[in-house]
């Protein structure tokens, strides 16, 4: 068995439920080499308070302004001392007290950024265990269920605060194309993810699709208009399929199973 130092790295903003929640789920955990810290950005709801309240198993925290989410989890790197990083945000929950050592001491724990799946109110988010570029135009892996070596932060920065959403994603790509790290995917649901977060929230999707655009021209250059028309040619030939008469039987028959 393994025992790193897993830094948890929870910022939240008058969330009080929602932080609540996850400080109980990483005070319930059996594997205890756990550096627990959190970033509130100065709430005033409430917080503060329960933060205080748990502050004997708490290593670190501070309540001040910040300019944002990627702001406030640079906070978070920089305080933090682990072997691995592990950022758990307000409202996500870690799946269940033995979740932190199955993981850890799974066999495929190894590499510099280790993913697992996570699981929500309606089911579950499993990960392919093959990355390419076109994987993260389509989607990201999820931050919540990803463990960082601590390597990862010394060579590649911090998160770009440029970026207001996606910012997580972008560090993804970057740490990929860089061919630098070893990652690794674990199919066990780490986390329960609470969708509510402003990466869901309707009304940020167009900001969101602005700087995913941006984003994407940055890191990929040039190559990103073929990996557009990729992706435009594999849903074309995906509504093909689904029009046939084979595609259409299909569908009928899974609305009459259900």
């Amino acid at each position: 068995m393994i025992h790193p130092l897993l830094s948890i790295i929870t910022i939240n903003y008058n969330d009080v439920v929602g932080i609540d929640k996850t400080i109980q789920s990483v005070n319930s955990q059996s594997y205890n080499n756990i550096e627990y810290i959190i970033i509130d950005g100065l709430s005033d709801d409430g917080s503060v308070e329960l933060i205080k309240k748990h502050a004997a198993k708490i290593s670190y925290w501070i309540s001040e302004k910040d300019t944002g989410i990627f702001n406030a989890m640079n906070k978070g790197i920089k305080a933090s001392k682990g072997d691995y990083l592990l950022f758990l945000n307000s409202g996500d929950i870690l799946n269940g007290t033995s979740a932190l050592g199955d993981f850890i001491n799974h066999k495929n724990f190894k590499g510099d950024i280790i993913y697992g799946d996570y699981k929500f109110e309606d089911g579950e988010k499993i990960y392919p265990d093959d990355l390419s570029p076109l994987f993260f135009i389509r989607t990201s892996l999820p931050h919540q269920s990803t463990f960082f070596k601590r390597t990862v932060f010394d060579k590649m920065g911090d998160y770009n605060e440029g970026y207001t959403i996606v910012s997580d994603r972008a560090f993804f790509i970057k740490c990929f194309l860089s061919n630098l790290f070893t990652f690794q995917h674990i199919k066990y649901s780490l986390t329960i993810f609470d969708l509510s977060g402003m990466s869901n929230d309707a009304d940020f999707k167009q900001n969101k699709k602005e700087e995913d655009e941006r984003m994407f021209e940055k890191l990929y250059g040039i190559y990103y208009i073929d990996y557009k028309n990729h992706l435009l040619l594999q849903r074309q030939l995906y509504e093909a399929k689904r029009n046939t008469i084979k595609g259409i039987w299909k569908r009928i028959k899974k609305r009459l199973s259900l």
